[in-house]
């Protein structure tokens, strides 16, 4: 078995991810300092604590689940190739995201958990006739491996529905999940599982998802669930014109529900085949609660225990608000906090050895970049301090999506197939040969 180096950095994240500032007040560059300096602080301390990980990954035995045969379409028999994918996308998290938040959070010779992955590449994000995409289309593309139009959540071009990768895993008698931290019926999250014309219409994607029989669905947006007027968990009634009780159905259908992090934390998973977990109205608020690593990490130990596979794709959704808001601080810890979670699936996929792990982005928010001097323009925020002390600069050109290149990190098996550059299409690409053994 194959040891991948966790750096001490990946498991501060996993204790920062589940604290971050107030909701009502974003963090102050001193507050972001202090971070950063707990970061420092506590470095040789979990050195210890990463060479006993990575010991252990060269040492534990993990029996790995035999692939399942399954006939599908013209009779043809195949075979997983693969025991999980686990897709990160970063909603917005172009280079600029990932170099403020390492250099916060490790200084400039640092690295986050997303950059120690064994392969990088770089994705192209274009719709189809838009060069500058959305997250509807540029989900869409890397769940079905075809590029549409902006907006247009789960169907083609033409508006015809496409086959996701969610639904081809579930075909196969895999256990699916969709984790975000916005509302669970946004465009990222639902290109995985829904089919409709307009990414505005969250009603029916969340509708979709009980059809789509998704095992665990977790985020905010509990209000697209709930008939209008009806009050759930959360201050804001349903929006649900049609008077469907969504979350009364979904347990219905065998799952729990959950809206707080401790019902979380307490969750009996071994009797929990299938969780519906809403942790706000609309998106989560921040600090979330629970935070995108603990929800990675129950969803992992529920859909693993289907022998057969499990597919879930993880969304930091927040980056992209971050971005389009031009707060470098927002983007920054929402930026850490889904390193956070990255950083368990690194350590997850390490020891079971043979599941994919993806670190993408559907576009880039902001056109943000960093540097070390003033301009003194409006646009422009800091001084922020590193973990190594120096001070920089955070420049934004937008307050909408570019078209600029994203990163691409991957781990495991079928990684190898992300090096170079390509359309966020090719994702779809790799993780259908993942899960088809091709």
């Amino acid at each position: 078995m194959k040891a991948v180096s966790i750096l001490p950095l990946a498991f501060s994240l996993l204790l920062w991810g589940c604290s971050a500032p107030p909701a009502t007040q974003l963090p102050s560059v001193t507050e972001m300092e202090a971070v950063s300096n707990e970061l420092t602080a506590t470095a040789t301390e979990l050195a210890s604590l990463v060479e006993s990980v990575r010991t252990a990954t060269e040492t534990l035995e993990v029996q790995v689940p035999t692939p399942t045969t399954t006939v599908v379409e013209d009779d043809e028999v195949v075979q997983a190739g693969v025991n999980g994918i686990i897709l990160f996308i970063g909603d917005g998290m172009g280079v600029g995201q990932r170099t403020a938040a390492r250099w916060l959070a490790a200084g400039q010779d640092g690295l986050l958990a997303m950059d120690q992955m064994e392969v990088a590449g770089l994705a192209q994000t274009a719709a189809y006739q838009r060069p500058v995409t959305d997250s509807a289309a540029g989900a869409t593309a890397m769940s079905s491996g075809v590029q549409t139009r902006y907006g247009v959540v789960g169907l083609d071009k033409d508006y015809e529905p496409v086959i996701t990768i969610l639904e081809q895993a579930e075909a196969l008698g895999w256990s699916t999940g969709l984790v975000t931290t916005v509302q669970m019926a946004h465009a990222t999250p639902a290109s995985f599982a829904a089919h409709v014309a307009d990414r505005a219409n969250m009603l029916e994607i969340a509708r979709q998802y009980l059809v789509a029989d998704v095992d665990v669905l977790m985020g905010g947006g509990e209000d697209e669930f709930l008939p209008g007027g009806e009050r759930g968990c959360y201050p804001e009634p349903g929006e649900r014109g049609d008077g469907s009780n969504l979350v009364a159905q979904a347990q219905e259908l065998g799952y729990r529900y959950i809206c707080t992090a401790e019902e979380l934390s307490s969750l009996d998973v071994a009797n929990t085949p299938k969780l519906l977990g809403l942790f706000g109205d609309e998106e989560m608020v921040r600090p979330f609660s629970p935070s995108l690593t603990e929800m990675t990490i129950k969803a992992v130990e529920i859909l693993s225990q289907n022998p057969n596979g499990f597919f879930l794709m993880v969304e930091g959704g927040q980056i992209d608000w971050a971005g389009h808001a031009n707060d470098a601080a927002w983007a920054m810890e929402t930026t850490l906090g889904f390193d956070s979670a990255v950083a368990y699936g690194q350590a997850y996929a390490a020891i079971d050895g043979n599941v994919l792990v993806i670190v993408a982005a559907d576009h880039e928010t902001g056109g943000m970049s960093v540097g070390l001097t003033p301009d003194g323009t409006f646009r422009q925020e800091g001084p922020f301090t590193g973990a190594d002390g120096q001070e920089f600069y955070v420049d934004w050109q937008t307050g909408s999506h570019t078209a600029v290149d994203i990163p691409i990190n991957a781990q495991g098996p079928y990684a190898n197939m992300l090096e170079g550059t390509y359309h966020l299409a090719h994702i779809y690409e790799v993780m259908y040969a993942a899960l088809m053994g091709k």
